[in-house]
């Protein structure tokens, strides 16, 4: 976000800069499509996705299944900011730089724990033990 904000400081936005509003209208739409897809796939997927890894049977396979799911949930967090960014640099629009603080805070807030994977992963008492002398 650093380097996207140096660069559109020296040189401006990469587009024209006699793009009209309407014309960036169509970006702005497609951010906010890609945006809500994000959020709706999340809400359909990880549920589903933590109901299986607390049906798997051994600890390994819960703790690869649940680093699969932190990596999904951090592309997912990426992929609207990232744009979001491309955006930036084309149309120097700085509301649009909202979009990767808040992928910030989310990744901030979502960071994967020892709580969250006992209570995502329902680790029983004797996984929860196991995982604790894996340290």
């Amino acid at each position: 976000m650093l380097v996207t904000l140096f660069l559109n400081r020296m040189s401006g936005p990469f587009a024209q800069t006699d793009i009209t509003a309407s014309e960036k209208t169509p970006f702005l739409v497609v951010l906010v499509v890609i945006t809500g897809s994000v959020f709706m796939a999340y809400r359909v997927i990880f549920p589903k996705k933590q109901d299986a890894i607390k049906a798997l049977p051994t600890l390994d396979k819960k703790l690869v299944a649940w680093r699969e799911l932190c990596i999904l949930q951090g592309a997912l967090i990426e992929a609207p900011a990232f744009f979001a960014l491309v955006l930036f640099l084309l149309l120097g629009i700085y509301t649009l730089l909202l979009w990767p603080l808040a992928g910030i805070f989310l990744f901030w807030i979502t960071q994967p724990t020892r709580e969250k994977l006992i209570a995502e992963a329902d680790l029983t008492p004797t996984e929860t033990g196991e995982f604790d002398s894996k340290d």
